[in-house]
């Protein structure tokens, strides 16, 4: 099948950005995708750079749990190869290659993800848990101090890479450094390479101290672990786990924080209702998912998807938003959702997400210290009149998240 038009990043925003995403808004634009193009939609990056979205969820399963006909590696797309992708462009941090699991396939894939999977599983929860806690509970003794708050920018922002850090030894003024080279890779263009350059430099000095001191942590265990070869693969590995996690966890912490604020079925349970932080956080994840296209795959050959051909060399972005609300798997009653986690928000296959629990316990502990900790905390904002971001071509969450609170210390 031959697309008569295609479909532009800029006609898929309202997917994320509907004020209200659980409601009718966002699933009449998928409707109307699917009603037109079926599962699998054209799309165009830029002028002359063409791409698929993967809307259906068996589509979308297909495309992230087959590399050996969707590949990861960019040096596959006919765009990188017709050097239609210029480093100034959001997506070229995304399709470069680099010595990480993040960006191949196969056995190189294995080689260098194996050991991020065993040093994440040497994660002692409980302790991990205090301490991701410790972080969060300083934040907010700073805001009961001001008796005012930005959840984002005062709060969330912030936890992720401090936690992160902490789980690779790391102070937490190595954490908050490391978050602003990450949000510049994120930006893509020359902030990216001066990003990318930065945290190597960091992480860098960082591995040459637990050489000489080995500690107890996620540094020391991708040190020893013989699956990585040398300094550069253990700083590559730590490089994805920083850029890879800091803007999801942000979106997943601040979209839930929302929820919980402004949505009657979960704000009722700070006045004893049924609905906790686990199920709002399996709520975002579904309806409202921190992140909506992830990193695209490319054709190795010609394929048929949902469809449509798809060429050698083609671009497929699987459309994460899309493939959750896919009325094949869903359906009409958003309680039927509540504590299923078939969701794709995690993704699946060999490029799942590998910190799944250390991710889960960050988000946890920020939502509940805020909820635990601020005295009849409420937007001060009507939720609809929350700003998201419109910079980033895989995230929308909320950019100023300001909210009252009592001035009763707890």
């Amino acid at each position: 099948m031959t697309p008569t038009r295609t479909v532009r990043l800029t006609d898929l925003t309202d997917l994320v950005q509907a004020p209200d995403t659980v409601g009718p808004q966002a699933r009449e634009v998928h409707q109307r995708l699917r009603a037109e193009w079926g599962p699998v939609a054209p799309g165009e990056l830029s002028p002359g750079v063409r791409l698929w979205f993967a809307m259906g969820y068996a589509e979308f399963s297909e495309v992230i749990r087959n590399e050996e006909v969707f590949s990861r590696n960019g040096d596959n797309w006919s765009a990188v190869q017709e050097g239609k992708i210029s480093p100034d462009m959001p997506i070229y941090p995304f399709v470069t290659t680099r010595q990480n699991s993040f960006h191949n396939d196969g056995e190189l894939r294995r080689r260098l993800r194996s050991p991020v999977d065993r040093a994440l599983s040497r994660v002692e929860e409980h302790s991990y848990a205090a301490q991701v806690r410790s972080i969060c509970n300083d934040l907010v003794d700073d805001m009961l101090e001001r008796g005012e708050a930005d959840l984002v920018q005062d709060y969330a922002v912030l936890i992720p890479l401090l936690s992160v850090a902490a789980m690779f030894g790391m102070g937490r003024e190595v954490g908050d450094s490391m978050r602003k080279a990450a949000h510049k890779v994120l930006g893509g263009g020359q902030l990216a390479q001066e990003g990318v350059i930065e945290l190597a430099v960091e992480i860098v000095d960082h591995i040459a101290r637990r050489r000489r001191d080995p500690q107890d942590d996620l540094t020391s265990h991708l040190i020893d672990d013989p699956g990585l070869w040398d300094d550069n693969e253990v700083m590559e590995a730590m490089i994805v786990m920083i850029i890879a996690g800091n803007e999801l966890t942000i979106a997943t912490i601040t979209q839930t924080l929302l929820l919980m604020l402004s949505d009657e079925r979960f704000a009722g349970r700070l006045r004893g209702g049924r609905l906790d932080v686990d199920q709002a956080i399996e709520e975002v994840m579904w309806r409202d998912p921190p992140c909506y296209n992830i990193t695209p795959r490319f054709a190795l050959r010609d394929v048929e998807l949902g469809g449509q051909l798809i060429r050698k060399g083609d671009a497929v972005v699987p459309c994460i938003a899309a493939a959750n609300v896919d009325p094949l798997m869903t359906g009409s009653d958003p309680w039927l959702e509540i504590g299923n986690r078939a969701h794709m928000s995690w993704s699946a296959g060999p490029h799942s997400c590998p910190a799944q629990r250390p991710g889960t316990i960050i988000v946890q502990a920020a939502v509940r210290t805020v909820l635990e900790r601020l005295p009849e905390v409420s937007l001060a904002v009507p939720a609809d009149q929350v700003e998201r971001n419109t910079d980033s071509l895989s995230y929308r969450y909320p950019t100023s998240m300001p909210v009252t609170f009592s001035r009763t210390l707890t």
